[in-house]
């Protein structure tokens, strides 16, 4: 094969969401064991081209999936943390890898004292802390965004990885659970539509409504202090919300709902808009054996794309659950899952479920990439340049560059140039099929960014 000294530019556009939480940014687990939680896992791959490196089989017993779907901490260790973690290790991912996303047919709990969720040891990092803060809630997470009382001020909103420049190895590991298809739980079909619903959210700009819903009930009481100040910080952004004490029955305008309650009819609403999270604060929405009370997984069927609910009874302790400031994360352009995390204060009995990956207030930009070439074969170094074009003057100040799902490289970009020029050395990796995968990052806290993915046939002479 001829080598391509002299470059033939072809302009490859990507006209993408600019996310908050990228796709490769994630770890897939799937259970093995689990047909569903494989094509489930499969199909999030898909939908969010998350790269293929990143998603990790693993094989859980019926034992720890069955019944109240429970494990112990030296099973969480033995079965999930070790092979994960080793799988991340092993494939060059963990370098870039900020959160975690369990498929179905998981655990839930984890018979700690007190139980804590499968996503609350993910958080630790497999490092229990004083059962006292997690019983009172006191634990206070380093992702928090406040406020931590009526008179307190919040903190600006970021994304996972401006979080990790922060912290370093002090980073916690954030999670969720694309859907729960146990006893009380919901189908694979439901799980997959659910998935579909917040991709499609993306970069919408929804003009629905959130509904902080009010009662007497000391579920809703004991975070009703938040929602005024919720309200102004959304009008400021202008996102539709409203402070009520009516339920939106037949609504149709619906992108958020947060209340408390033990019983809730999600379906009494007509309609809720794709990237709608809903969660009514209660005892057992995550405890899916105990009859009595709503399950999460009933706002999930009715059309919401993510809810949470405790797995054990965690009193009505408000940073036990989301903080009201959720949607304003979420509508500065963060992603359901980052959205989460800056909202809840003690995350560590929380079981958040849905699509992760939702960003509706994301912006929208095109990534050009030029210097590959007409054909997929390439040899000896490349040299690439990418750009930016998008509806704002927002300035992309970082690329990142992946083959087949490995960093390989980081690069800043000169604020006021139109492109980034870079070199790809095909020599230093094997000859044959590989996927090529350039992110930009935005400049600012909430860091959105945005690919584009090429596959390139490495043919430096040692064969194919």
């Amino acid at each position: 094969m001829k080598n391509l000294g002299i470059l033939i530019l072809v302009w490859l556009l990507a006209v993408c969401c600019a996310s908050g939480l990228g796709p490769h940014e994630v770890l897939v687990l799937a259970n093995g064991q689990s047909a569903d939680s494989v094509d489930i896992a499969k199909e999030f791959l898909r939908l969010r081209k998350i790269p293929e490196q990143n998603i990790v089989m693993l094989s859980l017993p019926r034992s720890v999936t069955d019944g109240q779907a429970r494990m112990s901490p030296d099973e969480f260790t033995r079965l999930i943390w070790q092979p994960a973690t080793l799988a991340m290790c092993e494939r060059g991912l963990d370098d870039h890898i900020l959160a975690w996303i369990y498929s179905v047919d998981f655990p839930i709990m984890i018979t700690t004292s007190p139980e804590v969720s499968i996503q609350g040891l993910t958080f630790l990092r497999n490092e229990l802390v004083n059962h006292e803060v997690i019983k009172d809630g006191t634990y206070s997470s380093l992702l928090f965004g406040g406020p931590h009382g009526l008179n307190d001020a919040p903190h600006y909103s970021q994304t996972f990885d401006v979080y990790k420049e922060w912290l370093q190895d002090e980073m916690p590991l954030p999670s969720m659970m694309l859907g729960y298809t146990g006893e009380n739980g919901g189908t694979r079909k439901d799980v997959i539509d659910c998935l579909a619903r917040g991709v499609s959210a993306d970069c919408t700009k929804p003009e629905g409504t959130v509904y902080f819903v009010t009662s007497d009930d000391v579920r809703s009481k004991c975070r009703q202090w938040q929602f005024s100040d919720a309200q102004k910080e959304l009008h400021a952004m202008g996102i539709n919300s409203v402070i009520t004490d009516n339920f939106p029955v037949k609504a149709e305008d619906v992108m958020g709902i947060m209340m408390g309650s033990a019983l809730v009819s999600p379906g009494r609403v007509s309609r809720y808009l794709p990237g709608c999270m809903a969660e009514h604060l209660t005892s057992a929405a995550a405890v899916f054996h105990a009859a009595g009370q709503t399950k999460l997984t009933d706002w999930l069927k009715a059309g919401a794309t993510a809810s949470a609910g405790t797995v054990t009874e965690p009193m009505s302790i408000w940073t036990k659950f989301p903080n009201a400031r959720f949607f304003a994360h979420y509508g500065a352009g963060c992603s359901m899952i980052e959205s989460f995390f800056q909202s809840v204060r003690c995350p560590l009995q929380i079981l958040i479920v849905g699509e992760p990956l939702s960003q509706p207030w994301a912006d929208s930009a095109e990534l050009t990439l030029s210097g590959l070439g007409f054909s997929m074969i390439v040899s000896g170094v490349l040299e690439l340049s990418a750009g930016i074009k998008s509806g704002n003057d927002a300035h992309y100040g970082k690329y990142m560059v992946l083959l087949d799902g490995r960093l390989i490289g980081r690069i800043s970009s000169i604020p006021g140039n139109m492109s980034t020029v870079f070199r790809l050395d095909t020599t230093r990796v094997d000859d044959g099929k590989h996927v090529l995968r350039v992110v930009a990052y935005r400049t600012g806290l909430v860091r959105s960014q945005i690919f584009t993915e090429r596959i390139i046939i490495v043919n430096n002479g040692r064969g194919l």
